[in-house]
């Protein structure tokens, strides 16, 4: 048996489900304050973070938020939790209901017919009013390249709400192909306020200083050239990881790669530009920004654990988000409580 490596050791010590995770090693960010954290660099931003101006709502809590970069991680920044309450349920609501439609591709549309409307607006109607989607491969019109799924849940029609447990990602701006790797299925227009914020926190991490005011090299990419072409959600369940990987079929790799977390904690795994490079765990709590920079952009990096009943009250209350801007444009907000409570989500760009 071949020796397992850094990166795998990690992963399988948090994956393991006959134990509760140690996570004695795991940085905190949200309590660094509190703690002695040699592993952890503080950052001052030089640049503000601005809210999309076509949000009437305050989409952070402060301009100017405390980010941190990780020893032995170049180019790697977070910021804990910078979203008001509101922003929050805001995001969740673009990953769940906007993103998910047509022409933008999920993990289900290879084998299910999927409707124009967006799975969970379908899967929050009463059941008797839900109709089931066809399954491409009971019909026989799966692609030439899609390989027949083993699970036979894939082959017969499914209702909206069974099929939002099996939603795991959805891509945006130009379709990733999972086949080939390759950005080749074409491209649908990338969200505007999505593409707005990911913009404005580009330009926000750019050029940070060190806690004592000195110019650092984290990140020396001009965020105002930022634009989304290209970006994944991932959804995960209490029991959903993401394996190590890295991502590299962007065609402009000096970008940061930006990635916002909501709903259940989950350790993130980071490493180096092998396997074999020990990883370091940290805590991604709701709200959590990480960017990818500089060297860390070809990091491998993973999610081994998602945390059980780790969401936040503002987004778990059944009635938090009922007075929210264009509330109304969208399923009551006790459904997306339900949900949250028991599920990430992951929007990178």
């Amino acid at each position: 048996m071949s020796q397992q490596t850094a990166f795998r050791r990690a992963e399988k010590q948090y994956k393991a489900r006959d134990r509760r995770p140690d996570l004695s090693t795991v940085i905190d960010l949200a309590a660094i304050e509190t703690s002695n954290e040699p592993r952890v660099r503080r950052l001052c931003l030089t640049r503000d973070l601005c809210t999309p101006s076509a949000l009437p709502f305050r989409m952070f809590t402060e301009s100017r938020p405390r980010a941190y970069a990780i020893h032995g991680h170049p180019g790697l920044i977070v910021i804990p939790n910078p979203f008001t309450d509101e922003s929050q349920r805001w995001l969740a609501r673009k990953c769940l209901c906007d993103c998910t439609q047509p022409p933008n591709r999920t993990n289900l549309d290879p084998f299910f017919d999927m409707p124009a409307a967006s799975l969970f607006t379908l899967a929050s109607k009463p059941s008797k009013r839900q109709c089931a989607v066809d399954s491409r491969v009971q019909l026989g019109i799966m692609g030439p390249d899609i390989t027949q799924p083993k699970d036979k849940f894939y082959s017969q029609p499914a209702m909206p709400a069974d099929l939002l447990e099996r939603l795991r990602w959805c891509t945006l701006g130009w379709q990733y192909n999972w086949t080939t790797k390759k950005y080749d299925l074409g491209a649908s227009a990338f969200d505007s306020m999505l593409n707005e914020l990911m913009r404005s926190i580009a330009v926000a991490i750019g050029n940070p200083a060190s806690a004592g005011g000195d110019a650092c090299s984290d990140n020396s990419y001009d965020g105002s050239q930022f634009s989304s072409q290209a970006g994944i959600i991932n959804y995960y369940d209490e029991r959903t990881t993401m394996a190590g990987h890295v991502d590299k079929t962007e065609e402009t790799m000096d970008a940061p790669l930006i990635s916002l977390s909501v709903g259940l904690t989950c350790v993130y795994l980071i490493g180096g530009p092998t396997r074999e490079t020990e990883p370091t765990p940290l805590l991604l709590h709701s709200g959590d920004i990480l960017a990818m920079c500089g060297e860390s952009r070809l990091a491998f990096h993973g999610v081994p654990r998602v945390l059980a009943n780790t969401s936040p009250v503002c987004l778990t209350k059944p009635d938090a988000g009922d007075n929210d801007f264009l509330a109304d444009k969208y399923p009551a907000w006790r459904h997306f409580a339900v949900y949250l409570n028991a599920h990430r989500i992951n929007c990178n760009a």
